[in-house]
């Protein structure tokens, strides 16, 4: 408690936060809450007010029409389309969005999942020929969700078959051009900015929105078909993937909310029973509740488990599954556990741990399945970009999560010559290199993320969106909270720092946790609960606190979540 730097937000922002004032006449919590994030008076309306007709046309893309007349024709001539996932949330939900609104409309679908270990990540010949195997009879067209961008060689292949490839994908394209029929990755097009953070199934949702136009506004088909409906896959999937949720992210995932509430399929009521999430569904139950559990069929068995729970048609199949996967999370959850424990031994043992600003641990036979999710909890923890590597014989293959501040694309790229294979997002990277090579690899690793940032850059932070009294956190504030939603990565809940507390009053509570009335210098109170913290009330505090509404049975009542407190200087 109280050992975090606390950064401002909204510094240097002040005239933005005043001219938010004038304008829109809107408390000043929620003006510093807007600066915060970029949003100033020409941009407020809208940023309150956005609407599922918001959305940008999908024709933006080039290649579109081109992919969605081939998916038409291929319906009209009754020719199988193949689509060809990931194993992820993202791409498990890009998938199964997909298929449903391909079959809808009446095409001949069949899809595919990589297995993890048996065949990798990606789009490959390997997958490829897999995927066709698979399949109950030739297809004619192959798209891929969340994947392909730079699978050259598999696109290639797949046209010497006579397949015609369309590459739905959102990951940085490298310097080959693939040989694709269509193309739709934001990325490839830097005059789409506004959408290079769209996740792999907001990518495919644009392929669908796009197909179902053309079919109406053809005379084909697609009448039937309302794009709302499979908005449930867009906000399962963007939000897993740790997109930031702005612009186009938070209008699919703010509606997509909704579609989940809503519980139209079996395997989201099955998913959602047995994670015992509640009916007011938020993106964080997705983070840490239903993502964990559709990711863990991919990570420990194969994820077509997962898949076949979102297409289940009938409740009792969708429970099957879902008892499926909650299996396999709670072996996944024991794993991490494992691992995790052994390698912050390693890590931690290192005589240069407490000066290096960058984590890389490898253990022979460690799950490759969980080792991503053991990077982002060295991430979270100690604030640091990190590299878990598992080596299997004479390679490494290793999962990376960052820092803001740290593209790790961009500084594996710098280490390129001693790696085999990377990819991934500036966030989160995959990456495989010979086991000799290990030592070399952290070391450069070090000297590159070292160039982009300095020790002082991993110091533990929270982030504010700027000081207030109680009395600003009111009716009126509260009135416009539900509009500044959903929260998530890039659009935190508000966040306040709030100087000159004192204790008022504290109630029992489980140990280690704090839960009571706090006064503030003008007289104002509110009520509070600080989690694993226990806060003295013989001394005046300033917070960092979120507030928000507490509902206890029926009765709905202002609180402040306090997150970190440190004794007022007087």
């Amino acid at each position: 408690m109280g050992t975090k730097l606390w950064i401002s937000a909204c510094d240097g922002k002040e005239n933005i936060i005043l001219d938010l004032i004038r304008r829109k006449n809107i408390p000043r919590a929620v003006a510093m809450y807007l600066a915060a994030r970029g949003i100033d008076a020409d941009e407020a309306d809208h940023y309150f007010n956005n609407s599922f007709a918001d959305l940008t046309d999908p024709y933006r893309f080039p290649g579109m029409d081109v992919a969605v007349k081939r998916l038409w024709q291929a319906i009209r001539n009754r020719e199988r389309i193949l689509i060809h996932g990931d194993y992820d949330t993202d791409g498990i939900t890009a998938t199964s969005l997909l298929s449903w609104v391909l079959e809808k409309n009446g095409a001949v679908v069949s899809s595919f999942l990589p297995h993890r270990f048996d065949d990798g990540y990606g789009f490959t010949p390997e997958s490829l020929a897999k995927a066709l195997e698979t399949a109950p009879s030739p297809c004619k067209v192959l798209v891929t969700v969340d994947c392909g961008i730079n699978s050259c060689p598999a696109v290639a292949d797949a046209a010497s078959k006579g397949i015609d490839v369309i590459i739905t994908d959102h990951h940085e394209p490298g310097e080959e051009s693939s040989p694709a029929l269509a193309i739709i990755n934001p990325k490839v097009h830097k005059e789409l900015t506004d959408m290079h953070q769209l996740s792999g199934v907001g990518v495919a949702f644009k392929l669908a929105h796009a197909f179902v136009k053309y079919g109406r506004d053809n005379n084909l088909g697609g009448y039937a078909t309302e794009m709302q409906d499979v908005l449930d896959f867009v906000a399962l999937g963007t939000v897993a993937d740790i997109v930031p949720l702005l612009g186009e992210n938070r209008i699919l995932v703010k509606y997509g909310m909704e579609t989940l509430r809503k519980q139209l399929r079996p395997g989201i009521r099955a998913l959602i029973e047995v994670a015992h999430v509640d009916a007011s569904i938020s993106p964080s139950d997705i983070t840490f509740k239903l993502a964990p559990r559709i990711n863990a069929a991919g990570r420990l068995g194969n994820a077509i488990s997962a898949l076949e729970l979102l297409n289940a048609s009938n409740i009792v199949d969708a429970y099957k599954f879902a008892d499926m996967l909650e299996t396999f999370n709670q072996r996944r959850q024991a794993k991490e556990q494992e691992i995790f424990t052994e390698a912050k031994r390693q890590v931690e043992s290192d005589p240069f741990f407490d000066r290096s600003i960058t984590i890389t641990a490898a253990g022979e036979g460690w799950h490759q399945g969980v080792i991503g999710i053991v990077a982002s909890r060295f991430a979270r923890d100690y604030n640091r970009p990190a590299i878990v590597l598992t080596i299997q014989g004479d390679e490494a293959h290793g999962s990376g999560r960052s820092i803001p501040g740290v593209n790790l694309i961009k500084i594996l790229a710098k280490c390129s010559h001693l790696l085999t294979r990377y990819g991934g997002h500036p966030m989160a990277v995959g990456l495989g290199l010979h086991k000799s090579k290990i030592k070399e690899f952290q070391k450069e690793f070090e000297e590159h993320v070292r160039n982009e940032i300095s020790p002082s850059d991993i110091v533990d932070s929270i982030s504010y969106d700027g000081i207030v009294d109680l009395a600003e956190l009111q009716d009126d504030f509260f009135a416009l909270y539900p509009k500044l939603g959903p929260f998530g990565h890039g659009n935190p809940q508000p966040t306040y720092r709030i100087n000159h507390l004192e204790i008022v009053r504290t109630f029992p509570i489980k140990a280690g946790h704090t839960k009571g009335i706090v006064r503030d210098i003008n007289g104002d109170t509110s009520d509070f609960i600080a989690f694993n913290m226990v806060i003295d009330p013989r001394t005046t505090w300033d917070v960092v606190a979120l507030p928000h509404i507490n509902e206890y049975y029926g009765e709905k009542r202002r609180q402040l979540q306090i997150i970190d407190a440190k004794p007022s200087i007087v």
